[in-house]
């Protein structure tokens, strides 16, 4: 009886696992065993060689050097992409760029003369960048907008929808729902702060505070607790974007490296096993995000959110608490990835220029040089880098 109940117990197991966010992670592909410091050094260079405007201090939309003036959010990234370069460089054309950076994208920002937006999404991928950048160079301005996005960002909390902050300034009046993509940034920069800024209160709440009541809206209203999944639409799975992914997997690490407490680790390695199952080809195992494509030249938002979905993917490989079997399935997740990127989406003949889809080879065409997608890449490559250099990957 004992050992039929055991074997009845291993089937359920082992039907339960059969889900592909379950399935044990294995490269489809063979590729060589790359070194990433170098593909990094020529990526991020050229990156910053062919989109970072050396007259206007902003980056260029297209490979062929055109810029669009109005478009605010993308710039954020670029600016991390510049901090990720010069944190593991030191290289002080990076830092330079960093400074030049401040005067001439702010001067950009079509809503005001100084940082503040209409879309709090846009302000909390600058609130994010510019702490990192003010941490990064020293560099005082930096210190200052950060703390004035963030106040900023908190005055788009309402009631409206169950709580969350507002997409859109207008968002209420308009009855438009909230989303990840503008609570994901204000939960890791609410949680940051807390742990830069301990004594920071903003209309009654502490910064923790803020974190966790962000935090908590996007678990109960974007996430289906069961599987892992974070949506914008839980009927639509087109709108399961792995920006939305990342930026949760972000919150959930600060606020478990505040308090300690497991739920919050338990929650970041969920959601990310659905991800790298779900949202995924299946043909080779690499991100794809519905809607990638080039935009008539400029590119589509969406090609810009696998990069962002690396970037907090990556410090969740980096936690010291994260389960070695994790561990060794998300490197192996990433790696082919990036594996992908550099044989197939990037091509190396004139420059580097990334493809939005990472098993496509770019062509000629400058639609194929779009800043999201080069944002994208570079910011792939550069946490590939810090992996190696880290000592996560052993050679075979």
């Amino acid at each position: 009886m004992k050992k039929l109940f055991l074997e009845t117990l291993c089937v359920a197991l082992l039907l339960i696992s059969c889900d592909s966010y379950e399935d044990e992670y294995i490269p489809v592909n063979k590729f060589p065993t790359f070194t990433w410091q170098p593909a990094a050094d020529s990526s991020t260079s050229a990156f910053v060689s062919r989109y970072f405007n050396a007259t206007y201090h902003v980056f260029n939309n297209t490979y062929d050097g055109q810029i669009t003036w109005n478009d605010y959010w993308p710039e954020a990234h670029g600016l991390d992409v510049l901090v990720d370069a010069y944190a593991r460089t030191g290289d002080d054309v990076y830092k330079q760029a960093i400074y030049d950076f401040y005067e001439g994208v702010r001067q950009k920002n079509w809503y005001s003369d100084n940082w503040k937006n209409e879309y709090y999404d846009d302000m909390g991928w600058h609130g994010l960048a510019h702490l990192r950048a003010f941490e990064a160079t020293g560099d005082a301005r930096y210190e200052e907008s950060a703390r004035n996005l963030w106040h900023w960002i908190t005055e788009g909390w309402t009631e409206f929808d169950g709580g969350g902050i507002k997409w859109r300034d207008t968002d209420d009046e308009a009855g438009n729902s909230k989303g990840i993509p503008a609570n994901g940034p204000a939960a890791i920069i609410a949680a940051r702060r807390y742990q830069k800024y301990p004594d920071e209160v903003i209309d009654g709440l502490n910064n923790l505070q803020w974190a966790q009541r962000i935090y908590d809206w996007m678990k109960y209203n974007r996430t289906v607790l069961a599987t892992g999944r974070v949506y914008e639409k839980f009927n639509d799975t087109n709108g399961d974007y792995s920006y939305d992914v990342g930026t949760f997997i972000g919150a959930a690490l600060e606020l478990y490296n505040i308090t300690k407490e497991r739920v919050y680790l338990n929650d970041a390695i969920k959601v990310a096993n659905y991800h790298i199952g779900a949202n995924i080809n299946t043909n080779n195992r690499v991100m794809t995000d519905f809607g990638e494509q080039s935009g008539n030249g400029g590119g589509h938002d969406v090609n810009l959110f696998k990069g962002i979905f690396v970037r907090y993917f990556t410090l969740l490989i980096q936690h010291p608490d994260l389960p070695e079997t994790a561990k060794t399935r998300y490197i192996s997740f990433l790696q082919n990835n990036a594996n992908y990127l550099w044989a197939y989406g990037t091509d190396k003949s004139a420059g580097i220029k990334f493809s939005y889809s990472w098993w496509e080879t770019p062509t000629g065409d400058t639609k194929w040089g779009d800043l999201r997608s080069a944002i994208s890449g570079a910011t792939t490559l550069e946490a590939m880098a810090l992996l190696e250099k880290e000592g996560y990957f052993t050679k075979e």
